[in-house]
Parts: structure tokens; C-alpha cells; sequence
């Protein structure tokens, strides 16, 4: 069963404040389909995603009736308002995020801002993943995996038990600070 999507408006918050300046228009599907095939050629993007394989390339689609741009494990379609560099790297965040990670996690999970941040790296530059890592801090977009939690000892946990139970007692007997209005 897939994760929910819980962070997708902070995702799109973070990347309007981040990259909209810095994006570089692609007029047509053809400089489309050249940026893509340039991405899945560089050496650094196959070699951190190496769950895909080298002679794949995504299909690009013109995007024409749709009113968003959108991404999946076989392409992406771009329709002509999102046809610039940092909404073709989104959508191919997702076909990357789902190739590598399946179909389980959440659409913009921690998974594939992980991938979104390191596709901005390796094709918009560190100025443009900087920008975009603040501004995922900002936002409290989740980009790494969730620390695992080491088990509570059972005498710390019996310690913080009692703990608890000295202060609920304590503040059931003592008398009110604050008796209310006069």
C-alpha cells in the first residue's frame, strides 16, 4: 500500500521560492527530450542511481490537454507553461524515485526530494541545490530518511514511568496557583 502524499504542497511551496528564477526555458519536446537524454548520460546520475539501467531513457510526452506536468516510471509529459529545467527535473525525480524506490512510497516522500535534491545538483549546479535545500528546511520538507530509534532500556523506561507518576501525583495534591478570576 503507498504512503500517503503528506508533504506535496510544501514540496511545490519550496521549489516556487527556489528555482523559478533559476530554471532555463526548454521551448520545445525536442529540447526536452535533449536535456532529459543529457541528465540520464552523466556519469554522476547513473552512477547514484544504479538501480537504473544505462540504456534506458524516459519518454517525453508534449503534455497536450493536461493542465500539470506529470511523471511516472515510463516518461513524463510536459504541457507548455512548465517547460523549463526545474519542472522537467521534478517530473523526472519521479520516474527516478519510483524506478529505484517502487511504487510504496509517497509521490513527494522523503525518497524523492532525496533524488530531486541530488538530480538539482548534478543539472542546475550547487547554487540552485543549496537554494533549494534552505528552502526544504524552511518549509520542513523531509528529504532524509527517518533516524530509527533506538529501544528504551526496561530500567530508563521504569525510571520515566515513575517519574510521571511522582508529577501527576504531585500536581492532583497540590493546592491551585491560580484560584481563577475574583
Amino acid at each position: 500500500m503507498r504512503e500517503r502524499d503528506t508533504q506535496k504542497a510544501r514540496v511545490y511551496k519550496a521549489e516556487r521560492i527556489a528555482l523559478k528564477e533559476m530554471a532555463a526555458p526548454l521551448a520545445t519536446v525536442k529540447d526536452i527530450e535533449r536535456f532529459v537524454k543529457r541528465v540520464f548520460g552523466m556519469k554522476r546520475v547513473r552512477a547514484a542511481f544504479p538501480g537504473m539501467r544505462a540504456n534506458w531513457l524516459p519518454t517525453v510526452g508534449d503534455g497536450r490537454g493536461r493542465r500539470n506536468a506529470c511523471g511516472w516510471d515510463g516518461g513524463i509529459k510536459i504541457p507548455l507553461w512548465a517547460r523549463n529545467e526545474w519542472v522537467v527535473i521534478h517530473e523526472l525525480a519521479h520516474t527516478v524515485s519510483w524506478r529505484v524506490h517502487g511504487y510504496d512510497v509517497a509521490g513527494h516522500g522523503w525518497q524523492f526530494c532525496a533524488v530531486y535534491l541530488k538530480l538539482v545538483l548534478y543539472c542546475m549546479g550547487r547554487e540552485a541545490h543549496d537554494v533549494l535545500k534552505r528552502d526544504f528546511k524552511v518549509c520542513r520538507v523531509r528529504y532524509t530518511a527517518p533516524r530509527k530509534r533506538k529501544p528504551m532500556d526496561p530500567a530508563r523506561k521504569a525510571e520515566l514511568v515513575a517519574r510521571l507518576a511522582a508529577y501527576r501525583l504531585q500536581k492532583q495534591t497540590a493546592p491551585e496557583a491560580n484560584p481563577g478570576p475574583l
